[in-house]
């Protein structure tokens, strides 16, 4: 179990887990048509119910449902907002920055609020199944994902497939407010924002991307700003926001090159959030020296084991990046996590499985675990 030691940080995970083999026998099982939608939501039931289990099992405080009903960390809640459809592509080439998997967002009609969106009754469903024996984590991409997808989708110019740059940002801020407040209505007191944005924008290659696109980096950067704190603006005080960066899966934002910091320090400063899901290399705990900026208060959740790989990494390094880390937060203020999700997008190639995040887990434990005996 987790040491609940104040002086030891707490172990925390991004959100989604690799599914068990049950549950992904049973959709392909759907996409063959051997069985209906609401067979799968029952596998989908006990595959969760089993899941949050482990979690709270392995010692975990803040648990989520995985992400198992979920095909994309990110389509599949903003198609679900009003205004929002996704397109299957089944033809010819499309030239964009990511793999396309046969789906395209977009935009037909203004993005708004939906009352019925699915996620608000998974996320009772989650509740439920909790019965308090945890905090329930709902994470959802973080609402300059959504803006970042129009930009570049329209070569920087929003007004190619919206109404006007101004109303793009203020329906996508309305959208997120009104979502979180009716989460929030429903017990939700842990909202984690997603983004692969603030890492990509510390490498010049993407920095390059949007400077070819006509897009200036320092421009997108006070945009992101400003959508998360107007979204999150006078929220409950009870309510945590976190925001979770990334590159991507496979690599962490460049802490270590000071020239390339100020957007990540921009962040840090500036956003609203009252937790940041930071990953670092653990080989170079001096990275963690990027969070002299975080304001005094803020959280903390340092990814020190890589989520994309089996191998297990070294305990000792764990907890040298933990030290480094705690001369500039406090250790009650400190986390620490794997660097990401646990469902990767190759996990065959990447040698993953279904037990392979449970050692992460527990290899996380022991860290604390050695932290709080010292």
């Amino acid at each position: 179990m987790t040491s609940t030691n104040l002086t030891s940080p707490r172990v925390e995970i991004v959100g989604s887990f690799l599914p068990p083999e049950e549950l992904e026998q049973a959709i392909e099982q759907k996409c063959q048509g051997a069985i209906t939608v609401d067979q799968l939501h029952e596998v989908e039931d006990r595959v969760i119910d089993r899941l949050i289990d482990r979690e709270i099992e392995a010692g975990l405080k803040i648990v989520t449902d995985g992400e198992m009903r979920r095909k994309a960390w990110d389509r599949d809640f903003w198609e679900d907002l009003g205004g929002m459809t996704r397109e299957r592509i089944d033809t010819g080439r499309v030239y964009q920055d990511e793999v396309v998997r046969h789906d395209l967002l977009r935009c037909n009609g203004r993005i708004s609020y939906n009352p019925e969106h699915p996620f608000f009754e998974k996320f009772t469903h989650m509740q439920e199944l909790v019965a308090g024996r945890a905090s329930v984590r709902q994470t959802i991409p973080s609402p300059g994902e959504l803006y970042m997808r129009g930009m570049l989708q329209s070569n920087g110019d929003i007004s190619k497939i919206y109404e006007s740059p101004e109303t793009f940002t203020d329906d996508i801020v309305e959208a997120y407010r009104q979502t979180i407040d009716e989460l929030y209505r429903r017990g939700c007191r842990h909202i984690q924002l997603d983004s692969s944005v603030w890492g990509r924008l510390s490498d010049p290659d993407f920095e390059r991307t949007l400077l070819l696109g006509g897009m200036d980096p320092d421009v997108i950067t006070d945009t992101l700003l400003d959508l998360i704190n107007r979204t999150v603006a006078g929220r409950p005080a009870d309510l945590e926001i976190t925001l979770s960066i990334a590159a991507d899966e496979t690599r962490t934002p460049r802490w270590g090159d000071e020239r390339e910091l100020r957007h990540l320090v921009k962040m840090l400063q500036s956003v609203d959030a009252d937790a940041f899901l930071l990953p670092f290399d653990r080989r170079h705990p001096e990275h963690t020296e990027a969070l002299r900026y975080l304001p005094e208060g803020k959280r903390a959740i340092l990814g020190l084991v890589d989520g994309s790989v089996p191998g297990l990494e070294s305990v000792d390094e764990i907890v040298e990046a933990v030290k480094v880390a705690a001369r500039y937060v406090d250790m009650s203020q400190i986390s620490i996590s794997p660097t990401c999700g646990f469902k990767v997008r190759d996990r065959e190639r990447q040698g993953l499985n279904y037990e392979s995040q449970w050692a992460k887990i527990d290899l996380l434990e022991k860290a604390a675990e050695r932290i709080a005996a010292e």
